[in-house]
């Protein structure tokens, strides 16, 4: 084409700046998350926080091929003195294997494992609201509208409680959702079936609940 450089024709095409301005501020407000917290190396919210985010940890360290990637908080011994398994499998293992992923660099080292852990659930929590995001844009055609609705259901005190707390039933499984619910509008405006199946099989990877909302 005369007139167009090498250059110019490998540039990526960009979002008008009316339309990339709602995104830019959701990042903006989304990076927030990640800067304000408690002390995030540490156990340092009481009660359900707390305990799942131990539960969740544990059963994230003990996976591994040598136990047959078995979901379990702890063994014993049994009464013939042959050790048993304490098991728990009721959530799918693709949340549990993303937090080992998180903490294997870490080894032993018990604060940089929980910090890596409640990172990844905080980026789990952001890519949610961003995928919300861009499916209101779809359903709504308005940028503003879906950025307002987006900032309004994930800045409750209950979302931004829990947004880092290291379980199955929490950020990640947040995302799982929101994948499903990106994946259903992009389905039902372009009838690409396929990336629905695939954001999907991720979903229930998760966790259940996605089930929930694919099944209508």
């Amino acid at each position: 084409m005369r007139g167009v450089t090498p250059a110019r024709r490998l540039r990526m095409p960009s979002l008008p700046r009316r339309e990339a301005l709602p995104l830019g501020l959701l990042l903006l407000a989304l990076a927030s998350v990640f800067a304000f917290g408690g002390d995030r190396s540490q156990f340092y919210r009481e009660g359900l926080h707390n305990s799942l985010s131990a539960n969740t940890l544990t059963l994230a360290a003990n996976l591994s091929a040598e136990h047959g990637f078995l979901g379990f908080p702890r063994q014993q011994l049994g009464e013939d003195g042959e050790r048993e398994y304490i098991v728990y499998n009721r959530f799918p293992i693709g949340n549990y294997a993303l937090v080992k992923l998180a903490i294997l660099p870490f080894g032993g080292g018990y604060g940089g494992q929980v910090l890596a852990a409640r990172l990844l659930m905080l980026a789990c929590f952001a890519a949610a609201a961003a995928l919300a995001y861009l499916a209101l844009a779809r359903l709504t055609g308005e940028r503003w509208i879906a950025l307002a609705a987006t900032l309004w259901a994930f800045s409750s005190y209950y979302a931004l409680y829990y947004a880092d707390m290291v379980s199955a039933v929490a950020s990640t499984n947040l995302f799982g959702l929101m994948l499903v619910f990106h994946g259903t509008v992009v389905h039902a405006q372009e009838g690409r079936f396929r990336q629905l199946l695939a954001k999907t099989a991720v979903a229930l990877a998760l966790g259940w609940h996605a089930a929930a909302l694919i099944a209508p």
